[in-house]
């Protein structure tokens, strides 16, 4: 399959080239191949163990959350070179999409978070440079069986810090994927009870308890591995290409002892 094509309906359904976005996220097609699509690897982080193992796998087109250019700006030496230059030499285009991703409403991290852990949608998000960020929603059960229900959906126990029972019934939850916790005054406005995101920082958690709102870090990676998962099946249904999940989740990068 043609390399443009695939790209050009990726940017078309996720709406790239007009949802704002950081600078360094660069959504869209980040580095081309020589323009020939046979196999796809979907990931979150653009690492340099990434770029190998899709290359391991014989994938020439890499669909990452969070792109080679993650980074400030800088020269293209020592790790940026090599990843480049492994990318090149072995013919993988590289496709990044980030804040488009995760506000999708099929295809994005919070909406499918959101719906295999049984959270019902009843509104919209924050605002986020001028795009709605995360959604709200209905738990219909208590905070100890929405970690167990985040907890089979992510792979991980979530880091819980409650100002309510969790016994008892969990009422308005807001979810937003990724490193939101400094969202958490927005979310305070909107009223909801309790807030699901990635990961903050550490002064999140005392403000957490004087706003009276229940916080669960799910962790940053585990909780926006669901929309490259979306990508790779968007592709594979419509250009009958199959894709592989890398799963690189944080232990990946420390050694073990």
């Amino acid at each position: 399959m043609n390399l443009q094509t695939i790209t050009k309906a990726l940017d078309n359904e996720l709406l790239t080239k007009s949802i704002p976005d950081a600078s360094m996220a660069l959504n869209g097609l980040q580095l081309q191949n020589n323009g020939t699509v046979t196999r796809v690897a979907v990931a979150v982080d653009g690492s340099e163990l990434c770029l190998q193992k899709a290359i391991d796998i014989g994938a020439d087109l890499l669909i990452l959350h969070h792109g080679i250019f993650w980074q400030k700006m800088q020269p293209i030496t020592d790790v940026a070179y090599r990843k480049l230059k492994l990318a090149m030499e072995h013919n993988l285009a590289i496709y990044s999409a980030h804040l488009p991703l995760d506000i999708h409403p099929e295809l994005g991290n919070n909406a499918i978070l959101a719906k295999k852990c049984n959270i019902e949608q009843t509104g919209n998000g924050f605002d986020y440079h001028g795009v709605s960020l995360g959604l709200r929603g209905q738990f219909h059960g208590t905070g100890q069986q929405l970690i167990n229900q985040l907890s089979n959906v992510l792979g991980i126990t979530p880091n819980a810090y409650w100002v309510t029972n969790p016994n008892e019934l969990i009422g308005d939850v807001f979810v937003c994927s990724g490193g939101a916790g400094d969202e958490l005054d927005q979310v305070a406005k909107l009223g909801c009870q309790t807030y699901i995101t990635g990961e903050g920082s550490h002064w999140n958690i005392p403000l957490a308890a004087e706003l009276g709102i229940n916080l669960i870090y799910g962790g940053h990676y585990h909780t926006e591995t669901f929309g490259v998962k979306a990508l790779g099946e968007y592709i594979k249904k419509h250009f009958q290409i199959d894709y592989t999940f890398i799963d690189l989740p944080p232990t990946a990068y420390s050694v073990t002892i």
